[in-house]
């Protein structure tokens, strides 16, 4: 690889403009991906609820990585390893965004259904361990990480470099803003209030990541928060 110069320059860069491109085009090829493999699935066209999550997963993860992987051609390992280390501070930035957002969901969720929602799943029978194994490495570790990338660090990074001093603020709330729109889209929460408390939660989560990298020029802090923040999910609602 290549090394690209990290410039902090405000002027408009035709090359960071055909990135955010690149990346608005992943994020609504994933959306209609997801929606084709929903409708393949309710049509009983892949019976294998392993094959359906995975299925499901890798119609987000595909576009997504494709165009990080486009946009990072021409950034040196070594620069992107950079931009992921960790420090105690970053550390416990990240920690008390967990703390934050898990509350705000908790008290939405408790306003809307009278229940925390963090509760472990009903089953009927031993549950499926391969499903559940596969279905929380991809929450927990695979779509954290991308999504942080894509939207932390390349999206909002790039953004932030097209405007001014005054106006980078709106790289963070411009970049929370399609990460939430896309869970919501992608058809997470369910019913109308479900989405809502998916939108806000997503949003303030990503504010408060966006401003940990913007503070840092680190993602490491946001993708820890993030891990973080869908492993409190994963373990609290995992059948006992």
């Amino acid at each position: 690889m290549r090394s690209e110069p990290d410039s902090t320059t405000t002027a408009p860069s035709a090359r960071r403009q055909r990135d955010l491109i690149v990346i608005l085009v992943a994020l609504g090829v994933a959306v209609v991906l997801t929606r084709i493999v929903g409708q393949v699935t309710r049509a009983g066209g892949i019976p294998s609820p392993v094959v359906q999550v995975l299925a499901a997963d890798v119609a987000v993860w595909l576009p997504l990585g494709i165009a990080a992987a486009v946009v990072l051609r021409r950034t040196s390992r070594a620069a992107v390893v950079s931009r992921l280390r960790l420090d105690l501070g970053i550390v416990v930035f990240a920690i008390g965004i967990v703390i934050v957002c898990r509350a705000v969901d908790v008290v939405l969720s408790i306003a809307f259904t009278g229940s925390t929602g963090l509760v472990p799943a009903p089953t009927l029978g031993p549950p499926d361990v391969g499903l559940l194994l596969v279905s929380a490495v991809g929450i927990v570790v695979v779509s954290p990480v991308l999504e942080e990338v894509v939207f932390r660090g390349l999206f909002q990074r790039r953004l932030a470099a097209e405007l001014t001093p005054r106006t980078r603020f709106l790289a963070v709330l411009v970049t929370a803003f399609l990460f939430a729109l896309l869970h919501l889209l992608l058809g997470a929460g369910g019913t109308t209030l479900g989405g809502f408390q998916v939108f806000v939660t997503t949003f303030l989560l990503g504010v408060l990541t966006g401003t940990l990298v913007a503070m840092t020029d680190r993602i490491g802090g946001a993708v820890l928060a993030h891990v973080l923040f869908n492993a409190v999910a994963v373990v609290a609602t995992w059948p006992r």
